[in-house]
């Protein structure tokens, strides 16, 4: 018997699954996203014919909830958001165009009123003999 071919194993292994840990996050994290989504939904349910007092109350959780929401998520969302340098760069930006607006406004104001005194002067002349 020592002779004969061995056959081939009728086992065939099966690729291995990822850690538990990585998947077990992510589920966490999908688990609280559709508990605050529904949580939102429901809210918006209530809003339905209630008084503006109450629904102010109710708007207010609402915004509370969604802030919670942001944060749950902003793991996933920090590769797509800019660097804070970028920001600070553009608001500086911002504000130096606002300043120079700001001048040329000006600048145009006093062009303006000039011009009228020119015109003014100038229907006062025609006026007298």
């Amino acid at each position: 018997m020592s002779g004969l071919p061995q056959p081939a194993p009728k086992i065939i292994p099966l690729p291995r699954r990822a850690p538990v840990h990585r998947n077990q996050r992510a589920s966490g994290m999908a688990l609280k996203v559709r508990g605050q989504l529904s949580l939102l939904q429901g809210y918006a349910d209530i809003m339905e014919g209630v008084s503006p007092q109450l629904r102010a109350i109710v708007l207010r959780v609402m915004a509370g909830k969604a802030r919670e929401l942001g944060t749950t998520l902003q793991p996933f969302t920090e590769t797509a958001r800019p660097p804070i340098t970028e920001y600070r760069q553009v608001r500086e930006h911002t504000r130096q165009l606002m300043m120079d607006y700001r001048l040329l406004l000006e600048r145009l104001h006093d062009t303006v009123a000039e011009a009228h005194d020119h015109l003014d002067d100038a229907g006062r002349s025609l006026n007298q003999p």
